[in-house]
């Protein structure tokens, strides 16, 4: 919306008593709303809560300027989502930011959760969750308060979220954050949990998890059981779930294909069970970013294959530190793996690593069969200009009747299944 025709016809609404700020009473900015919040007990002291809440309106957080010094002020969803955007706080909800960081990495999966489809001037936005027990949607309504700590906060004020927090100057996050804790009973009801659960509720399509066995800190197979996630009915805990074994396993080199494959198809894809070695965090939940085959010959035929795998830590900071990490010499002395990828060294949470070493360092990989179709495609607007809707709009056709992206999604969807994807079934081990 133009900010000179919002700020008039906000003022307008408020001269004649038609418009004021919404507070939810059901969920209102108080200590309850909050729980008996401990604090992410995988970080540091850093991490812990501290209290002493004041609750700020995320319509009115001091904004971040630009580098020609112009402000950027707050809005629900950036031109370009990043998960790198994805920040986490004082909170130990890392399995719901890293569900929310691999919905990021897929063009208009987190916009279809919100009803409300830009930045409301009354701070009422309406959100939609899935209720695995009772398998219906279930609407979600909230107000933009968000519990803060007094303090600077990147040169923004005296005002820095206590939970999750923007990297610029986007909403989404926190209030997708406040949403699973209305959804839940509390922010405290957030800490600890499944992060493909959270990818459910978001989606609504089913979840499963792929499992090694490990034995305190030795793995004790070589290879990988599916395991499907069920909600179950509580009253007193939405979050409650089961996960059952199915009749599958799978050896190492088929369930990297297998993993492939799904990212191909645009499922979610996470991590877990990590031991915490060379940088890795123990207890943690990560997103899986990439999923890629690079050969290293000359134009990419002949070669070795490289099985590489990208992984995003919610924290935004904290990296592996091993072999194909940001400071390894393997690429250097692996241009083309390194040109394949598009490599570069970012202090951002996301790092590479060898499917190798995957297998040795992570316990559970966690797959949402996420259903792609016409309801995913978005308005992409990129700026604040008076003309930016409409060459958005101009764009948005093209892509999709000249380029056919809205005919596919229409006439040739991927509708979430029940079965593991096929893939070299010489290399199942089917139980």
């Amino acid at each position: 919306m133009n900010r000179g025709l919002y700020k008039f016809c906000c003022c307008l609404c408020r001269a004649f008593n038609c418009c004021w700020l919404y507070t939810d009473q059901d969920f209102p900015p108080e200590a309850s709303s909050l729980g008996n919040v401990q604090g992410d007990s995988a970080g540091d002291e850093g991490r812990q809560f501290k209290g002493n809440v004041v609750w700020v309106r995320g319509g009115k957080f001091p904004v971040k300027k630009d580098e020609k010094g112009k402000k950027r002020h707050m809005q629900l969803f950036s031109p370009e989502i990043d998960s790198r955007d994805i920040c986490q706080g004082q909170l130990g909800d890392c399995w719901l930011l890293a569900a929310i960081a691999c919905l990021a990495e897929h063009d208009g999966a987190l916009q279809a959760v919100f009803r409300t489809k830009e930045v409301n001037p009354r701070g009422k936005y309406v959100l939609r969750l899935y209720d695995g027990a009772k398998e219906k949607w279930e609407i979600i309504t909230i107000d933009d308060h968000i519990p803060c700590q007094a303090g600077p906060y990147e040169g923004r004020g005296e005002c820095c979220p206590y939970f999750s927090r923007p990297k610029n100057n986007e909403l989404y996050v926190m209030l997708l954050e406040k949403a699973f804790a209305k959804f839940c009973g509390g922010y405290s009801a957030l800490e600890g949990g499944w992060t493909i659960w959270a990818i459910r509720a978001m989606t609504g399509d089913p979840a499963r998890e792929f499992k090694q066995q490990w034995m305190g800190e030795k793995k004790i197979s070589d290879t990988w059981q599916r395991q499907d996630l069920r909600n179950i009915d509580d009253p007193k805990d939405k979050r409650r779930c089961g996960f059952y074994g199915q009749k599958e396993e799978y050896d190492n080199d088929t369930m990297f294909e297998i993993i492939r494959k799904y990212h191909s198809l645009g499922s979610v894809l996470s991590c877990s069970g990590t031991k915490g070695n060379d940088g890795l965090v123990s207890g943690h939940a990560y997103s899986i970013l990439q999923v890629r085959k690079v050969n290293d010959g000359f134009l990419g035929i002949g070669g070795k294959d490289h099985k590489m795998i990208q992984i995003r830590n919610p924290w935004g900071t904290g990296e592996w530190k091993g072999d194909w990490s940001d400071k390894s010499d393997l690429w250097e002395k692996n241009p083309a793996v390194k040109k394949a990828l598009q490599y570069e060294d970012r202090d951002d949470g996301a790092f590479w690593m060898s499917w190798s070493d995957f297998v040795e360092n992570w316990a559970r990989i966690g797959v949402v069969d996420r259903t792609v179709d016409i309801n995913g495609m978005r308005l992409h607007v990129k700026d604040d200009s008076d003309l930016a809707p409409v060459f958005a709009c101009c764009r948005g056709c093209g892509y999709f009747w000249c380029c056919c992206q809205g005919c596919k999604k229409v006439y040739c969807p991927h509708r979430s299944s029940d079965k593991t994807v096929k893939v070299n079934k010489s290399c199942c081990l089917i139980l």
